[in-house]
């Protein structure tokens, strides 16, 4: 996945991608407006995806895509859900045909030749990644929706079509941060800790909860607007308790490759469109503890000059 390197070597491979499957959400000619929903959002992003991680032959392979959501919702309920086997078996299997003959430039071509890797279950990891990924990607476009200034930055970071986009991407980090996607991080203590006169031992399992970090408004004056610059060096920080992606040995593995693919979708819209939040009201000063992704609806509005 070349997990330790800023811009994928396969990026410009992605970048087509992306613009291909995103034209279908820009306006068209004749109104110059469209207005866009998770569910219109969600459908081209996932073909991006899958497109991405196992070749362009696996575009249209929505029925893996619905099993595995359907497998994971099983999992949610973990012992009070019987396990489909079944499925687990087709999703397995198709999964297995796309790693007999792996396209070039797809995720699932870097993958080493050797047993224990599980490749079946590596891929499923990344696909269910980008689903968390597209709902960071379209909070993102949300946010400069409602940031005309910010939006303008963004817009001229598009037009310069570099592969590395530094402002797109420190928007997705810090939308996670606003809304992680990953509440919940599971950590081992390494060394003893005494916490109000208890000893905790090494090797303690504990729960970080990142909002309660995130949004401490008693620390952090960006608690609750967005900060593109805090990402500008760094993507987290452990020390404040700002890990969007995880930090340490643990990050994410694809902390690198997430916001490439989120930042060159932004600068795909961003380069024809200008964009408006329609739902919710979001004021940029004070926004929301939780943002649904699914009552997001941005309008996308033709931009004077932008290339047909």
């Amino acid at each position: 996945m070349a997990t330790n390197e800023r811009v994928h070597p396969f990026v410009e491979h992605f970048d087509r991608i992306v613009r291909e499957e995103l034209q279908a959400l820009l306006p068209l000619a004749d109104t110059g407006v469209r207005y866009v929903s998770w569910d219109e959002f969600s459908q081209p992003w996932f073909r991006i995806v899958r497109r991405i991680v196992l070749g362009d032959s696996a575009r249209e392979d929505e029925q893996l895509t619905n099993d595995l959501d359907d497998l994971r919702r099983r999992a949610n309920w973990a012992f009070a859900a019987f396990a489909n086997n079944g499925k687990l078996k087709r999703y397995q299997k198709r999964v297995a045909e796309y790693l007999r003959q792996p396209e070039p430039d797809s995720l699932i071509s870097r993958l080493p030749n050797r047993a224990e890797v599980e490749p079946e279950s590596q891929v499923a990891q990344w696909l269910f990644a980008f689903d968390a990924a597209g709902i960071a990607t379209f909070r993102a476009l949300a946010l400069l929706g409602c940031q005309p200034d910010e939006q303008a930055r963004a817009v001229e970071e598009a037009d310069a079509a570099a592969a590395d986009r530094p402002f797109a991407r420190a928007v997705l980090i810090d939308a996670v941060r606003l809304w992680p996607t990953t509440p919940a991080i599971l950590r081992e203590l390494t060394e003893d800790h005494i916490i109000g006169g208890q000893t905790i031992r090494k090797g303690t399992g504990i729960i970080i909860f990142a909002p309660f970090f995130h949004r401490n408004d008693e620390r952090l004056d960006i608690a609750n607007r967005m900060s593109p610059t805090t990402w500008f060096d760094t993507e987290s920080k452990p020390s404040e308790g700002l890990v969007p992606f995880s930090g340490g040995a643990a990050i994410c593995p694809a902390h690198n490759l997430v916001p490439t693919v989120a930042s060159l979708a932004m600068g795909a819209i961003l380069s024809k469109a200008t964009i408006s939040v329609v739902e919710p009201s979001l004021d940029p000063e004070q926004l929301p503890g939780s943002l649904d992704h699914f009552e997001i609806e941005i309008r996308l509005s033709n931009r004077q000059g932008a290339a047909a």
